[in-house]
């Protein structure tokens, strides 16, 4: 260990007086936000459901962190931006931190890396099955909670998508993918949104890196749909994802649960030919006008392997190509939505082009929340952890409703998580525990005094 002099660094800023650093302060934190993503977490009791769902092994008499604790630290955590679980071994003495999870400041240290990794590797099927379950039902809980707002059923859009997770070892399920040219998973990513609303994570399921991009869809629709279907008999469901599940077996399943649904649908010969004629307007408006301008049109298909003709929608326009050469790029989507019902063939594209705000959740699970970060060895402790970042980033949706509700017209019911992990969440703090109380110093020149209250004020049980 190093003497003071030594721990002390002296830095050549333009100050009037030498400028001195160490690292002596005492109990401070730099993440005073995850008091925010506390109360987000007590509002949706997601901790605690998760705790409940996971079956512990240990002997009683033996625990010294409880398994709430132990989700409460590690889910924080990767909240915070520390998805390395070795960073637990000096955060475990964050004041801010044991405050978050239901200890005291000057409680002992929390769990260090070897004790979370040894969770993640503990569960079990049964257990990761049960936790599945838990991030269902925190979606359901806000669809009742909307029905009940409102006084009817939310229409409810269930959107897939496959996302590449490159893996830089020797993981179990690690194969490489020519599509992505990489070695990786392919977890499957299920969102969900209410009324055209924000869209919500309720499901991820990690796979292989070969998995076919349906695979697995069946298993976490059913059981999705299952879900809505005993709060909501009568309600609206509608799935949507790109040409990877405009494939008879998610035409079949779909059927099967009298749900609408919205693929893509990849080009083939025949798809050109019965769309000849939509092409053939689309270039005759493009000759005249010199502009994309865009052609909708149906018409009935089946593949071979389809039980029955559906309803495709094509939509041409011409488009130059990066050496200004144009050429026709006509878009194929196969629904069941039916034009009676006002689902035109422009309107059913619009709605079949809104996957793209799903996407952006992706990438932000992913850049924001390390959602792709999933280095154990084993197969099934890296989709634990994969369920663990959807807990973190689920606070995070919390949050992002609760922005909205206090700053409605600003950019902050926008922010991503990026953005409130800068400037809401490393906030630095001073804490001090006395007899009766814990109290919670914040830099007096800190920007965003007023909105941290607000939000905090929203995320309180008591709404202020």
């Amino acid at each position: 260990m190093g003497t003071r002099s030594e721990a002390v660094l002296t830095l050549p800023l333009p100050a009037p007086k030498p400028v001195q650093v160490d690292f002596d302060g005492g109990d401070l934190s730099s993440d005073a936000g995850l008091a925010a993503l506390a109360l987000a977490d007590h509002q949706l009791q997601l901790t605690e459901r998760l705790a409940a769902a996971i079956e512990d092994p240990r002997d009683p008499a033996k625990v010294e962190h409880s398994l709430l604790v132990l989700l409460r630290e590690r889910i924080y955590l990767i909240a915070a931006g520390y998805a390395d679980a070795n960073d637990a071994q000096t955060l475990r003495d964050d004041p801010l931190l044991k405050l978050a999870v239901g200890k005291t400041p000057q409680a002992p240290p929390l769990a260090g890396q070897s004790t979370l990794s040894r969770l993640e590797n503990a569960v079990r099927p049964a257990d990761l099955e049960r936790l599945g379950q838990v991030l269902l039902e925190v979606f359901v809980a806000r669809c009742v909670a909307h029905a009940q707002r409102t006084g009817q059923a939310p229409r409810v859009v269930l959107d897939l998508d496959p996302f590449e997770d490159p893996a830089h070892g020797n993981q179990q399920g690690v194969l490489f993918n020519g599509h992505y040219d990489s070695h990786c998973y392919l977890p499957l990513y299920l969102c969900g949104s209410l009324e055209g609303g924000r869209h919500y994570v309720l499901g991820v399921l990690l796979r292989n890196g070969r998995a076919s991009p349906a695979h697995g869809a069946r298993f976490l629709l059913s059981r999705v749909v299952r879900a809505l279907r005993e709060q909501f008999p009568e309600g609206q469901i509608l799935i949507r994802g790109d040409s990877a599940f405009g494939v008879p077996k998610l035409i079949r399943l779909c059927q099967r649960l009298q749900v609408q649904f919205c693929f893509g649908k990849a080009q083939n010969p025949r798809l050109h030919a019965l769309s000849e004629r939509v092409q053939l307007q689309a270039a005759v408006a493009w000759s005249v006008t010199k502009r994309a301008t865009p052609v909708y049109g149906e018409f009935l298909y089946a593949a071979q392997s389809w039980a029955r003709t559906e309803r495709v929608i094509c939509k041409t326009e011409v488009t130059r190509g990066p050496r200004g050469d144009s050429k026709l790029n006509p878009r194929f989507v196969v629904t069941n939505l039916r034009e009676e019902d006002g689902w035109s063939p422009a309107a059913v594209y619009r709605c079949y082009c809104e996957r793209g705000d799903p996407e952006n959740r992706i990438k932000e699970f992913k850049e924001d929340l390390a959602g792709d970060r999933l280095s154990c060895h084993t197969f099934r402790a890296n989709q634990c952890r994969l369920v663990l970042h959807v807990a973190a980033y689920l606070l995070y949706q919390a949050v992002q409703d609760a922005l909205a509700q206090v700053a409605p017209e600003t950019e902050w019911a926008k922010a991503q998580v990026g953005t409130i992990r800068v400037k809401l969440v490393k906030v630095a703090a001073q804490v001090v525990e006395r007899c009766r109380v814990v109290r919670v110093h914040l830099p007096t020149s800190y920007p965003w005094q007023a909105l941290w209250r607000k939000l905090l004020g929203a995320l309180s049980p008591a709404g202020g």
